[in-house]
């Protein structure tokens, strides 16, 4: 395979033991006029997708990109999409279950069979990952205005890449072993969660890369980060019953499922009854995910149930019955928190899950008793 820029020519040849036998040429004198923008049907342009196996001939390549757009550069080093292959979280779980399958997205740029060279690591999820999926053009959004015929290089601007197109290649997906077209056959259902929500029309970036200076930021923070999560989620918590305590989760605007992603993505919703003196007298949580069990005998993993926060509110009712004998007054804390973890074993008990980081979303204090 090979592909070429004005700003550059790169021939890869992948042999069977994934080496690049060419290395790039050149830098080639790029024309004074400007390149022009190809718009094509949708149908035609490739979009972004994992296992590109282009090697150190994508990393060449993507300096060509930093050298030019600084400002996208400076945003996407150390973003999730760089640290893909980096991220602790990630290597711990793959040191658990390494597979090709896991390398084909987290180091799209390398060989899945081995260990990607140091370079191709730190890439990650390049730039020419998402924007250079065929030979000769740079791929882009579509645009009403003329900034596509100042481009020194070719651009193929696309619709579907401004929707979802340019991130359903690599965050919805299917287990190895899945067929079929239900949920439960796949890893991911991001994009599908996204076609069945209010927001079905927006694109992915509207919420993911906000604008920055006019430009779509490139440093996907907003994932981590603990005020946009909460301002996504909200929470309350009251007394149902006199034995109940109720939070009611909501999206103010569902994009998705909330959380969204692997399997290695929950809600943890819980609370304490603690008397006067801060002693613990009965605590009970629940965990809002995509839940999915191993079942001997069967290959890969199955969904048993799914309760996250979709578009619809979410109430969970927490049993704060005090032991019998125990004092009578007292505080009831409750909290929401988003984790991420590794599953252990069968996967069938929240218990036994490693929390690898959290971040609280919500919390609060509800008096208890009567005088």
């Amino acid at each position: 395979m090979s592909f070429c820029l004005l700003a550059g020519c790169i021939r890869e040849d992948v042999l069977t033991d994934g080496q690049v036998t060419s290395v790039p040429a050149p830098l080639a004198i790029a024309s004074s006029e400007p390149a022009p923008a190809d718009v094509a049907p949708a149908a035609s342009v490739p979009m972004p997708r994992a296992y590109r196996k282009r090697l150190d001939a994508a990393v060449a390549l993507n300096a060509t990109c930093v050298a030019c757009h600084a400002d996208e550069a400076r945003q996407w080093q150390g973003s999730h999409h760089q640290q893909s292959n980096l991220n602790p979280a990630y290597r711990t779980a793959f040191a658990i279950e390494p597979s090709p399958f896991c390398r084909g997205c987290h180091a799209p740029e390398g060989d899945p069979r081995i260990e990607p060279p140091k370079a191709v690591s730190e890439l990650g999820v390049g730039c020419v990952t998402c924007h250079v999926t065929e030979e000769g053009f740079v791929l882009a959004a579509a645009s009403s205005g003329d900034d596509a015929t100042r481009a020194p290089h070719p651009l193929r601007r696309s619709t579907a890449f401004s929707q979802t197109g340019g991130c359903s290649g690599c965050h919805e997906f299917r287990f190895p072993m899945g067929f079929g077209n239900d949920d439960g056959q796949f890893m991911q259902t991001t994009a599908r969660e996204h076609l069945r929500s209010p927001a079905a029309g927006k694109a992915c970036a509207e919420c993911h890369m906000p604008l920055v200076g006019g430009r779509r930021s490139h440093a996907f923070a907003e994932v981590r980060d603990p005020a946009w999560l909460r301002k996504n989620l909200k929470a309350t918590a009251e007394r149902a019953e006199e034995n109940s305590l109720r939070i009611t989760l909501v999206q103010p605007a569902p994009g998705h499922d909330f959380p969204t992603g692997d399997l290695f993505r929950r809600l943890e919703v819980g609370c304490e009854l603690k008397d006067e003196r801060g002693t613990v007298l009965r605590r009970e949580v629940r965990h809002l995910a995509r839940h999915f069990q191993i079942i001997p005998g069967q290959p890969g993993r199955h969904l048993a149930a799914d309760d996250r926060v979709g578009r619809d509110p979410k109430v969970v009712d927490l049993d704060i019955t005090p032991p019998s004998g125990a004092p009578q007054r007292g505080t009831l804390s409750w909290w929401v928190r988003y984790q991420r973890v590794a599953t252990v074993g069968t996967g069938t008990n929240p218990a036994d899950a490693k929390v690898e980081s959290e971040v609280l979303l919500h919390s609060g204090d509800i008096p208890w008793g009567t005088k």
